[in-house]
């Protein structure tokens, strides 16, 4: 196999130098309701990439790139894996109609390796809208009518996500999350779409 951007044989999709090589940012956003989302990599970094995630190696990117940003941002915020784990639960934004796979489902996989316990179908959205052919504006004004549903015992929830662009559908998680008297602590994006 060769690395998908240097072309030098490697046994990984993309190789660790080229992984290392890219900008790497440590991304940090605040919701209108003190929500906190946190992301590894700039959006114009991994354009490419990213988009290449609905064809047919686009898991296996996605996985790749996964891996390696939450380790860096586990590195940076190593305070985190003390947590109280049993009471926690990581969650994936997923859309009711997805392709053969979810890419946030993948990246929130990444957090098991770090003893947390994922959950890939706790929220869901109820429509079939695809939020990434809406403006701006419309996505400010479009629900995304998530369904969520966890066990009580998680009391504690972290969101996961592939980009955040607006940050109305993480804001509109984290609410549906606390009215289901849980405790949104935080999300993780793979990518922030202003940088």
């Amino acid at each position: 196999m060769y690395c998908l951007l240097c072309q030098h044989l490697n046994f990984s999709i993309i190789c660790k130098k080229c992984l290392n090589n890219l900008w790497h940012i440590e991304s940090k956003r605040e919701l209108s309701n003190g929500f906190k989302v946190f992301s590894s990599f700039a959006l114009s970094e991994l354009k490419t990439l990213i988009y290449s995630k609905n064809n047919i190696i686009g898991s296996r990117i996605i996985s790749r790139l996964g891996i390696f940003g939450v380790k860096r941002f586990f590195d940076y915020h190593q305070e985190l894996l003390n947590l109280q784990k049993d009471s926690i639960a990581v969650v994936c934004v997923r859309n009711r109609i997805i392709g053969a796979y979810s890419h946030s489902a993948i990246l929130a996989h990444c957090f098991k390796k770090y003893g947390f316990k994922v959950f890939y179908n706790a929220l869901i959205t109820q429509n079939d809208i695809r939020f990434t052919t809406l403006t701006k504006t419309q996505r400010e004004e479009t629900s995304r009518e998530f369904h969520f549903k966890i066990h009580k015992h998680f009391s504690m929830i972290i969101i996961v996500d592939d980009i955040i662009t607006t940050g109305e559908t993480l804001l509109e998680a984290s609410n549906i999350i606390a009215k289901n008297n849980h405790t949104p602590l935080f999300a993780w994006t793979l990518c922030d779409s202003r940088y």
